[in-house]
């Protein structure tokens, strides 16, 4: 099943908006990263938040993932058993939005391999029907990362131009 049908009103769509560009979306402003979680929900959308002030190693992240996505208990705590469990995840109808807030705070090699796994394996999910995206919430409106999943991540609509992020 196409996990979209191609009609105009799909495409105004804040989840097709985003996953037309990539799985990975950026946010700056907390309130317009608020007002697209509002459009999840209300479409009922499962949402999984995390605060990445509290990752301070790396072990602290994998804990808190497994926590919150319910990864099994031999869930290895590493990248490689991340993209494993991310691979056999379960999306639900209509879909899961990953929230990573205060990104900044994360090694940069740390966050690139973290998204570029979400990537990964939002296009694998993507295959069968399946809607996972990530929106990345950043204090750093010139914030840039390397492609994840040889993609651009690309800053959300309402701030795509420089000047909507105070540039």
């Amino acid at each position: 099943m196409a996990a979209f049908e191609n009609k105009p009103d799909e495409w105004q769509r804040l989840d097709w908006q985003i996953l037309q560009n990539g799985w990975i979306s950026l946010y700056y402003q907390t309130s317009v990263l608020d007002n697209d979680l509002n459009w999840f929900k209300t479409e009922n959308y499962k949402i999984a938040d995390f605060d990445c002030t509290k990752w301070t190693d790396e072990n602290i992240l994998h804990i808190d993932i497994k926590k919150k996505l319910g990864f099994p208990d031999y869930y290895g705590e590493n990248f490689n058993a991340l993209n494993d469990c991310l691979s056999g995840l379960e999306v639900k109808e209509p879909g899961l939005v990953i929230v990573f807030r205060n990104f900044q705070n994360l090694d940069i090699g740390i966050a690139h391999d973290l998204l570029d796994i979400f990537a990964l394996n939002s296009r694998q999910h993507m295959l069968f029907g399946e809607k996972l995206l990530t929106l990345v919430q950043v204090d750093n409106p010139n914030y840039q990362i390397d492609p994840v999943a040889s993609s651009p991540v690309l800053w959300n609509g309402a701030e795509w131009l420089d000047s909507k992020r105070g540039l």
